[in-house]
């Protein structure tokens, strides 16, 4: 991953759009929202070693592999919804991206909870000794 090429890119759609704004307001919301996905692609693009690093650090810890798919599929939704709730705030609509944050952290917490039944085992396990 480039960070400068994604930076420039990142820079000229915030330029194009600024510049469109004036003259043809539909097609700004266009070039952004079409920036954001291309850069999202491009980190999505090379994620891979950082998947692969996560599993090695539950490994190491003698976790069950649970934990770390629980742990980057939350990061997967954070990611998702923070780009829809930043193309919706562009596109002036507010209220819908605070009702998308709130559905994204109610699906993170969806896929956390049989890891906090886990843990609430453990607890009641280790009380009863």
């Amino acid at each position: 991953m480039n960070i400068v090429i994604i930076a420039s890119v990142a820079l000229i759609a915030a330029v194009l759009s600024i510049v469109l704004k004036q003259y043809k307001p539909e097609y700004s919301l266009f070039i952004s929202i079409a920036a954001g996905i291309l850069i999202f692609l491009s980190v999505i693009a090379v994620i891979e070693p950082i998947i692969s690093f996560i599993g090695e650090l539950t490994d190491m810890a003698g976790l069950e592999g649970v934990y770390g798919e629980v742990l980057i599929k939350a990061l997967a939704i954070c990611y998702i919804t923070q780009l829809a709730c930043d193309c919706c705030k562009d596109a002036g609509e507010n209220a819908i991206a605070g009702k998308l944050q709130i559905a994204g952290k109610i699906a993170v917490l969806l896929i956390a909870l049989p890891m906090f039944k886990s843990l609430v085992e453990i607890v009641t396990g280790l009380i009863n000794l």
